[in-house]
């Protein structure tokens, strides 16, 4: 017997995102919400926007629909998320002090028969 192929779910379809003023062609600018551009899901194209609770949402016409959070973060990535949200910030590390490297001196041992 072969394996049925099973459809992916909803959740699990990859997202497209362009940030930039695409986002018109989908929706118009209504108070509460940051246009930031465009995402994709499988068929669906629509506008993405970031809701006043932080929340992302992609929005065709009248029509909103909730994305998940950390899947749309994940795919902007670390630099679109610092753009579009001035208060995130990579943590860093403290400078480091110069290393110190220590070279010792080689014990030569004479041949047998001088010394």
């Amino acid at each position: 017997m072969s394996p049925k192929s099973q459809k992916p779910q909803k959740s699990q379809k990859n997202l497209r995102i362009s940030v930039g003023p695409r986002w018109s062609s989908f929706t118009y600018e209504r108070d509460g919400m940051e246009m930031l551009g465009t995402v994709q899901r499988g068929m669906q194209i629509g506008a993405l926007v970031r809701l006043a609770d932080g929340s992302y949402a992609q929005v065709n016409g009248d029509v909103i629909e909730v994305l998940n959070k950390s899947k749309v973060e994940f795919v902007l990535g670390p630099t679109a998320r610092r753009e579009l949200n001035p208060t995130y910030s990579i943590p860093t590390q403290a400078p480091s002090t110069a290393v110190v490297v220590i070279k010792k001196r080689r014990r030569i041992v004479p041949p047998p028969g001088q010394a």
